[in-house]
Formats: structure tokens, C-alpha cells, sequence
């Protein structure tokens, strides 16, 4: 894997001012993630996006996907990469390993870079990726997250003069990503989440409402149980009834309706 600075790139970059200000006017809106591919499709040639927050080394919050070659690409990838491979990513070594990353640095690999064949099959292979140009940076509260740029196997790796192109897009992505986590991030507070919820699925019993605010955090099933002071066979039971009631399979596009509502 490839890790770049951000403070190496030449800041001479042009203004990039149509894809700038379509992400901008997404900016707290459902439609966020979908901006963010057309904004960089752009720039560069790229088939996929996803955004990820990580509270710890132990625990990702998924904040969106979209693919250009189909949306059940982008979601076989984030499914399988949230719940089994993340802690497999190079990126979280990045981000927390030998102090952390303090900053903001981009990273680049290949498929062939990925750590293990269950994480290449999984989130590469059949989500047909060929490469990853990720952003890595902290939100002011100094939460890590990324936010990735992926070119497809029927285009290829991107070429270098495409990776460069982008990567004077990221500065911008940057700072509008942390705005639009500035409106975005009371769904990280419990007590938030509970109440947006509540705003958001009217249909939801008080538990099922509970266990869904705990999905939109992020927080497994036994952080649920510890926080709700119950057990965790009763949070997956209650969150199997919100999942069905609201139509949905899992935290992936629980999020998804959330974030749409």
C-alpha cells in the first residue's frame, strides 16, 4: 500500500469548481454518498465510493455506499467489509497503530495488495474492485474515517495521472465531508439517535426504537445489551423485529433508510 501525505501535494490544484459545488449542495443530505460519486467521476474514472467512521480499532459505523456498475456491488462489499474484514484493512493500522495518524493522508492499493484471500474474494472479487484511493483524516473531535474512491475490474487500476487528478479533488472532500459529519454526527449520541429515530419510524415499538438507535451508533449487539441492560439474545430478537418491520436486512440499509428518511 502506497501512503501519501497530504501536505506533499501541490496545492495548485484546480478549483474543480462544478464537482465542488454539486457535493456541496448535498452536504446533510441523504443523497450525500451518490454526490460524491458524481462529483468524482468528474475528476477521475471511478465506479465506487463508501464512507466509514471508526469510534475505535474495534468498532466501524458505515455512512454509505454507492457504485456506478450497480448498487449490489457496493453493498456486497460494505456488508462483507463491516462485519468481517475492516479490522483487516491497512488503513486502521494507519489510523491507529504506532500512535495514530494526526492528520490527513491519502492511501492507495490494489486488489492485490489486500492482506488475505477471504478479504480479497469478499470485498474485492465480487464486488468486482480493482483498486482503492482512500482519504484518511480525524473529525474535529478527532474521530477517524475515510472516505474511498474505487476504480471497477471491467475499467482496471486507475492510471497515475487519474490517482493524481483525484487526489487534488481530496482537499476539497475534506472539508466538505466534515461539515456534512458536523450536521450527521447526533446520530453518534445515543440519546440523539433515539430521538431521531423515534421522528424518523413512528412504527417502531419503545425496545425496537431503543435497539435501532444502537444500529445507527454503530454499537454491536452486546454494547446494546450493556447500554439497555438487557441480554444480547433479547437485543438480536428486537433488532430482527425493527429489521422486518422497517423493511430491511441489515445495519447497512438500516443506516441507508435512516440517512433517506
Amino acid at each position: 500500500m502506497q501512503l501519501i501525505k497530504s501536505d506533499a501535494m501541490d496545492h495548485g490544484a484546480p478549483a474543480y469548481s462544478d464537482a465542488v459545488c454539486g457535493l456541496i449542495g448535498a452536504v446533510g443530505r441523504g443523497g450525500f454518498i451518490g454526490q460524491l460519486l458524481e462529483s468524482s467521476q468528474a475528476v477521475a474514472p471511478i465506479d465506487f465510493v463508501s464512507m466509514f467512521l471508526y469510534p475505535s480499532k474495534e468498532r466501524v459505523v458505515f455512512l454509505g455506499t454507492a457504485s456506478g456498475l450497480g448498487q449490489r456491488f457496493a453493498n456486497t462489499a460494505a456488508d462483507h467489509y463491516q462485519s468481517h474484514y475492516y479490522r483487516e484493512d491497512p488503513n486502521i493500522g494507519v489510523m491507529f497503530d504506532d500512535g495514530g495518524c494526526d492528520g490527513t493522508v491519502f492511501t492507495y492499493l490494489t486488489r492485490d495488495d489486500i492482506p488475505t484471500a477471504s478479504y480479497r474474494t469478499w470485498c474485492y472479487d465480487r464486488a468486482q474492485i480493482a483498486d482503492r484511493l482512500s482519504l484518511v483524516s480525524r473529525t474535529e473531535q478527532g474521530m477517524p474515517f475515510s472516505v474511498s474512491f474505487y476504480s471497477g475490474r471491467p475499467r482496471g487500476t486507475l492510471p497515475e495521472v487519474n490517482r493524481q487528478a483525484l487526489m487534488g479533488f481530496l482537499p476539497y472532500v475534506r472539508a466538505i465531508s466534515l461539515r456534512h459529519l458536523e450536521l450527521w454526527s447526533g446520530t453518534l449520541d445515543l440519546v440523539t439517535a433515539r430521538a431521531r429515530v423515534t421522528q424518523r419510524f413512528p412504527e417502531l415499538s419503545p425496545r425496537e426504537t431503543d435497539v435501532a438507535a444502537g444500529v445507527v451508533a454503530g454499537l454491536t449487539a452486546q454494547e446494546m445489551a450493556d447500554w439497555l441492560g438487557i441480554a444480547p439474545t433479547s437485543v438480536i430478537t428486537h433488532r430482527k423485529r425493527a429489521y422486518e418491520r422497517l423493511g430491511v436486512a441489515n445495519q447497512r440499509e438500516m443506516v441507508q433508510a435512516f440517512y433517506s428518511s
